[in-house]
């Protein structure tokens, strides 16, 4: 459930998304914070990579 950056076989822009695990179903990614069944793959996106996000920018103090 954590966010990562997700890059697609079939679209050329990198996205920010989680996967989420379903015993029933094998689980989905999803984009953002959508739920439900607005999954990648409805939206016929296909993850073929993905990474951690960086840390968030902090200014030295």
């Amino acid at each position: 459930d954590d966010y990562v950056l997700m890059s697609f076989e079939n679209f050329s822009l990198p996205l920010v998304g989680r996967y989420v695990g379903d015993e029933e179903l094998g689980g989905a990614w999803y984009l953002g914070d959508c739920f439900d069944e607005d999954t990648c793959l409805a939206n016929d996106l296909f993850v073929n990579a993905w990474m951690p996000l960086p840390k968030p920018y902090r200014e030295d103090e």
